[in-house]
């Protein structure tokens, strides 16, 4: 099936399925190119299969990095209001 007809079946919108075939994360998925056209070809086994390897929304987590160091400001005591 075409990457349109697999986001109407799961019912996802075809941006996000396009994205997911971009990044390869559409197991067995492959561009055709017919003409000057690519196609994407999706397995029925993707659909049935979708639980297993449907990625998670939304953004993935930072890596813990270490804190940095501040640069200490030096404040102004006692000098008048500017």
């Amino acid at each position: 099936m075409t990457a349109g007809e697999f986001a109407r079946q799961i019912e996802i919108p075809y941006t996000t399925i396009a994205t997911w075939l971009r990044k390869g994360q559409v197991p067995g998925a492959i561009p055709q190119t017919i003409g000057n056209f690519r196609v994407w070809m999706v397995p029925e086994e993707a659909v049935n299969s979708l639980e297993e390897w449907r990625p998670k929304p939304g953004r993935p987590k930072k890596a813990i990095e270490k804190p940095r160091a501040r640069a200490k400001t030096a404040k102004k005591r006692g000098g008048a209001a500017k």
